[in-house]
């Protein structure tokens, strides 16, 4: 019988079998002892069907251009397994296998719909082929600039190793390389935030390059976003004002005018009239200690630093001074006056009231001097009251 009554019975074998096997009959399983073969070697296909299956299984072969070009059939044993030998020294198939490239089988019982598919790569000469496409690329987002890659190595290298991994990206304007790996994972950083991304990948041998990969697409993370640095604006709405710090240096004034003159001193500042050596102790105290205090401000500005109780003024100009000076003025007036209650005898006198004014002060001697600088400075706390009476005594005599 010549192979064309052979190919005649096959099919009307296949005719039969489609009459009387039920139409969920199928192969459960496929495979080629090797993925790829060189010219003349022989092609091993093996398989299962289910045991509630005829034994007879039918395979068909097709070329890379998907040509039919094979067909063949095998019987299962009891234990529902098949074995089905195609051998390409043959004068008959050397004429088929021609081409070299990717071929595929399919067995079947009934119906080829309900076979399996396997594919292998055949080469006339044994020389490789570009391989099969990498499978099950994914991608995951990390951050705002960077997404990772990985995927499946290919199930068929084309004969020969691989030499590694082209990646290509759509970042909107079309595929690009944008890497060669060796491994099955990329880490693809630099990226822009908030931005759709594309990828695909492609297997690499010496016969060239392989089908790209299935298409993988992540976005990538919004910018994290920017905490203001922590504010420097000092608050000062603790500070004490400009008012209270009068008040309180001429309380520290009159409390040391009192201890000089062996006076209790009282909770607060007294009204009772006194000298007017009283009054330009307090109104000198206040002067030189105010003018340390504007001195030291300006000389902690630099380094961003305001002494503490001076919080409220500002060393950019002369405002501040001025009014501190203004303020003293008018304090030092109404103690005057006060001492001076004669002035307010008569309501109905429109004449104006004589405020000494603090630039009427007699030019100091030398010693007043001294004892000012020390008055200051026991105002200040630097001098003890003993140490003050021992030092005015010294300069007294």
């Amino acid at each position: 019988m010549n192979r064309y009554g052979m190919y005649f019975v096959v099919l009307i074998t296949i005719i039969v079998a489609s009459a009387v096997v039920p139409a969920y009959a199928e192969v459960t399983s496929l495979k080629t002892n090797t993925s790829f073969y060189k010219g003349g070697s022989k092609i091993y296909f093996s398989g299962t069907i289910l045991d509630t299956d005829p034994p007879n299984v039918t395979m068909l072969l097709f070329d890379p251009t998907n040509k039919f070009i094979v067909l063949s059939s095998g019987v299962a044993d009891n234990n529902h397994q098949f074995q089905i030998v195609i051998d390409t020294s043959t004068s008959d198939n050397q004429q088929k296998f021609l081409l070299k490239g990717v071929y595929n089988a399919t067995a079947f019982i009934a119906n080829k719909e309900n076979g399996k598919t396997v594919n292998f790569i055949y080469s006339p000469d044994g020389s490789p082929v570009t391989p099969f496409p990498p499978t099950s690329l994914t991608s995951s987002t990390i951050s705002a600039t960077e997404i990772d890659l990985s995927w499946t190595a290919p199930t068929n290298t084309g004969g020969a190793n691989l030499y590694g991994y082209k990646i290509e990206r759509d970042d909107g304007s079309g595929f690009n390389q944008i890497q060669n790996t060796q491994s099955t994972t990329y880490q693809d950083t630099g990226l822009t935030p908030n931005k759709l991304y594309s990828y695909r990948v492609s297997a690499v041998n010496q016969a060239g390059t392989s089908d790209p990969s299935n298409v993988a697409t992540s976005v990538t993370l919004s910018p994290p976003s920017q905490t203001p640095p922590p504010s420097t604006t000092t608050d000062q709405s603790s500070a004490p004002s400009l008012d209270d710090l009068i008040k309180q240096r001429l309380a520290d004034a009159q409390r040391i005018q009192q201890l000089l003159h062996g006076q209790q001193p009282s909770s607060s500042p007294s009204t009772t009239p006194g000298t007017q050596q009283s009054i330009k102790l307090s109104e000198n105290v206040v002067l030189d200690d105010m003018a340390s205090n504007l001195g030291a401000q300006k000389s902690d500005s630099g380094n961003g630093i305001m002494p503490v109780g001076v919080g409220n003024f500002d060393t950019s100009g002369l405002v501040y001074p001025l009014i501190t000076l203004a303020g003293v003025a008018i304090v030092v007036g109404i103690l005057y006056m006060k001492k001076k209650q004669k002035l307010f005898a008569n309501a109905g006198n429109k004449k104006e009231i004589p405020v000494a004014p603090v630039e009427a002060q007699p030019e100091p001697k030398e010693d007043d001097h001294a004892m000012m600088i020390l008055k200051n400075r026991l105002a200040k706390g630097e001098l003890t009251l003993d140490e003050f009476k021992a030092l005015r005594d010294e300069l007294e005599s």
